[in-house]
């Protein structure tokens, strides 16, 4: 009875080391970006998008004749800028862009948890959100900060050009709802005005 016990006990635990072992993503590979400036071309080819089953070009996320706002968000970052296009009155020749910062997640939070989470942010924005995994947009852009209230945005020219013109943090636990809809707004249309300073 006992010998059989530590058996199963033995076939469970080498079982899930099995699961683990095989479901486990590949390490991101460091790709060295060759260019001294950073340009559109330097970004992979084609990129997971939130609720597309397949990759999507980057020709359809970045658009050559608009100048891109790359936002790139973290957990509570996410759940403010999810709100962009419903805040902010960006001109039409203005393409934002969310790229979601979680490459420093658990490898199990990812596969289960943060995807589907970001289904149901992402769901009504109007946007493309990039489900940045493999944290390669994270590494070309060099994104250093991980904390979960950061984000930096990026503007992308009509020629290709790729320049930080902003970093700062949203409020500690928006995305368990410790901003209303009215701070939302308010900071939206804030960061909106330092942008357009900054252009």
């Amino acid at each position: 009875m006992n010998t059989n016990l530590l058996k199963i006990v033995f076939l469970t635990i080498v079982g899930l080391g099995i699961i683990t072992y095989v479901t486990a993503p590949e390490q991101p590979k460091k790709v060295e970006n060759a260019t001294k400036n950073l340009t559109l071309d330097s970004l992979p080819e084609y990129a997971k998008v939130v609720g597309k089953k397949d990759t999507v070009s980057k020709n359809d996320i970045f658009r050559s004749d608009m100048q891109n706002l790359v936002f790139v968000v973290n957990h509570d970052s996410i759940a403010v800028m999810k709100d962009l296009k419903k805040y902010a009155k960006f001109d039409e020749s203005i393409n934002p862009v969310l790229v979601a910062n979680i490459s420093a997640a658990p490898w199990f939070i990812k596969k289960w948890v943060i995807n589907s989470k970001m289904e149901e942010l992402n769901q009504n924005s109007g946007m493309i959100m990039v489900y940045d995994e493999d944290g390669m947009f994270k590494h070309l852009l060099n994104i250093t900060n991980d904390t979960k209230t950061h984000f930096v945005v990026f503007s992308a020219t009509s020629d290709g050009i790729i320049n930080k013109v902003y970093e700062g943090d949203v409020k500690e636990n928006a995305l368990e709802g410790s901003m209303s809809d009215k701070e939302v707004e308010e900071f939206i249309q804030n960061l909106q005005m330092n942008l357009e300073e900054i252009k």
